[in-house]
């Protein structure tokens, strides 16, 4: 069994592409992790896994990516104690609520118990860094996770 889930809702592909770079860099670390589409999953899903990361990009006024709202609502009775959290996502800062989805899922994670390991991953569209900063941030939580262990 995989120790970390990284589930995602990408409508254009920037989020899913993100959700791979991050996977890559934890096996490349010897972590073992599953990558999965937010509408193939069921919340529940999550309590099966240490690692949790969650990926959205954010819509309209703030809202998360449209196959992530009833994931994201059916986690209000998860307990994520003991279990440990980050959350990426991309939008775009000529919108008001720049990546208001990553805060979103980062919300609900930290109220349902889990410990987030490191600051959520905001990528500005705009600047054309999405690899870049996917792969230093996934860095980042690989030590995390390594340190946890």
């Amino acid at each position: 069994m995989e120790e970390a889930i990284i589930v995602y809702g990408s409508k254009q592909g920037k989020t899913a592409h993100m959700a791979d770079i991050i996977a890559s860099v934890l096996k490349e670390k010897n972590i073992s992790v599953l990558v999965k589409n937010v509408f193939e999953t069921n919340p529940e899903d999550l309590l099966h896994y240490k690692f949790i990361i969650l990926g959205s990009s954010t819509w309209s006024n703030g809202d998360l990516q449209s196959d992530f709202i009833d994931f994201e609502r059916g986690m209000d009775d998860l307990d994520l104690k003991g279990h440990f959290a980050a959350a990426f996502g991309s939008g775009s800062s000529r919108f008001p609520y720049f990546c208001e989805a990553v805060r979103i899922l980062e919300a609900k994670l930290r109220s349902l118990g889990s410990r987030m390991m490191l600051p959520s991953l905001m990528v500005n569209d705009l600047e054309n860094r999405t690899d870049e900063e996917s792969k230093e941030w996934a860095l980042v939580l690989a030590g995390e996770i390594e340190q946890i262990h």
